[in-house]
């Protein structure tokens, strides 16, 4: 009774380790789209190796043409593109059905990948062409690709897949929110990470003056932190934040940097906007 109280305990423990293993990995064993396993599609340039245990003759290794098909002794010509290693198999033993008067046992395996690379393009660190392996997902996609720049705009990534496009989102993905977004990539996508358009300006006594990509919830400390905060001269009481009203007036927000902590409401309230123009005024001496 011990015993197998221990062996089911042993066997719990392994069960919650393959469990957690598969959720830091984005699931890769038990990941399902649309209720069925998601599975590699065999694609053009592909090698496979086809088994028919009752014709050893008839085994052989065929590669994939450029329009997707295969051709066989006895079977000619058909379409393996677009197939997994399973339904292929079926879709083989059904065909040689008809000439052997009963269904074969038929096997295909996968022995080399022809078209597995992705594309990914935009604000990235290295943009081109990405070596494809199987359970990629979008964040790792990137990832590879040199990882997003400060001018990718994160909330608006395109995913090309059979010409048809797709807006997805990384923004929250680092902090494990959203994760529907973290699609599995295929061979041939193409991913294009869009730069950012909307900037916010900073002037003044800042160690580097300039214009700045807006990021969504963007304070005034994080855009002062960017231009590498402040110098010598600075006057810290009275920065400053110039915006221009939908009516073209401008509005003046004063923060004292002294007291920021003190101004968690202020703080709050002025997240800044696009086209914000921070400006840090010389102290008097």
């Amino acid at each position: 009774m011990q015993n197998r109280h221990a062996l089911t305990k042993k066997m719990t423990g392994w069960a919650g380790m393959v469990l957690a293993i598969a959720l830091l990995w984005g699931a890769p064993f038990f990941q399902k789209t649309g209720g069925a396993t998601e599975l590699y599609h065999i694609g053009v340039g592909d090698t496979l190796s086809v088994t028919v245990w009752e014709e050893p003759k008839l085994n052989g290794v065929f590669s994939v043409l450029p329009d997707g098909m295969i051709t066989m002794p006895l079977l000619g010509t058909f379409r393996a593109a677009g197939y997994t290693s399973e339904s292929l198999s079926r879709h083989i033993a059904r065909r040689m059905s008809a000439i052997f008067r009963k269904e074969p046992s038929v096997t295909v395996t996968v022995k080399g990948m022809g078209n597995n690379f992705f594309y990914v393009s935009g604000a990235v660190g290295k943009p081109g062409v990405v070596p494809f392996t199987h359970n990629i997902r979008l964040l790792q996609a990137i990832i590879l690709a040199g990882g997003a720049t400060m001018a990718a705009k994160e909330d608006s990534i395109v995913l090309i897949r059979d010409n048809v496009p797709r807006t997805l989102s990384i923004e929250k993905l680092d902090q494990g929110k959203d994760l529907s977004q973290n699609i599995r990539i295929l061979p041939q996508d193409i991913i294009i990470v869009p730069v950012k358009t909307e900037q916010i300006y900073l002037m003044g006594e800042v160690a580097g003056p300039g214009a700045y990509y807006f990021n969504k919830g963007m304070t005034v400390m994080q855009a002062l932190i960017q231009a590498h905060g402040f110098t010598q001269f600075a006057s810290l009481g009275s920065v400053r934040i110039i915006r221009k009203q939908k009516d073209g007036t401008k509005k003046i927000v004063h923060i004292d940097i002294n007291h920021i902590e003190d101004e968690k409401k202020t703080e709050a309230k002025e997240y800044l906007k696009p086209g914000d123009l921070i400006y840090v005024p010389q102290r008097m001496f």
